[in-house]
């Protein structure tokens, strides 16, 4: 049986004393995208409070619900979750925990770290914890996501995983 192979495994590891950059594996992503009128109210009775605008993402227990369009959504979960099997027969569901790869940077420059790879304003009083964004780094699709005053989580598609790490631990080093 082929086991699971992180598209980190051959990534150089960044720490320093202000700034730290880390796969953060065990996750499950699922989107769920509807067209009934109800299918708000039916995903909401699986996963908790919807967020009310694209931009937010709020955590409901151990799921965080992110709106990336109009009836489509993003729940991110532990990787032992059920929430395909549960949303099966109710909405398009299409899992996505296998194509995406998520990095943490955690730590004061983090804020500026991203800022220099992304045209967000990453000012705290624009982008919060809980607040998240479908953008690009270097022409490849990303999606940030504010977790803490100074943490966030990058996912990126599996295939791109490693030169982001790279583009990413390159604008780090002036913090390091």
């Amino acid at each position: 049986m082929l086991e699971r192979r992180s598209a980190l495994a051959s990534a150089k590891p960044y720490v320093s004393p202000v700034l730290s950059i880390a796969g953060r594996p065990g996750f499950s992503l699922t989107q769920a995208a509807g067209l009934d009128a109800d299918f708000e109210a039916k995903l909401a009775a699986v996963v908790g409070p919807l967020p009310p605008r694209v931009g937010l993402a709020p955590v409901n227990g151990s799921l965080t619900v992110m709106r990336i369009g109009p009836a489509q959504f993003w729940i991110v979960g532990p990787e032992t979750d059920d929430i395909a099997a549960k949303l099966h027969g109710q909405c398009a569901v299409t899992p996505l925990s296998r194509s995406r790869v998520r990095i943490a940077l955690s730590g004061a420059p983090a804020r500026a770290v991203l800022a220099k790879l992304m045209p967000i304003d990453f000012h705290p009083a624009a982008f919060g914890p809980g607040a998240f964004a479908l953008t690009g780094i270097h022409h490849t699709p990303a999606t940030v996501h504010c977790t803490g005053d100074h943490a966030f989580d990058l996912y990126v598609m599996r295939s791109f995983a490693l030169n982001i790490w790279e583009v990413v631990t390159d604008a780090a080093l002036e913090f390091g």
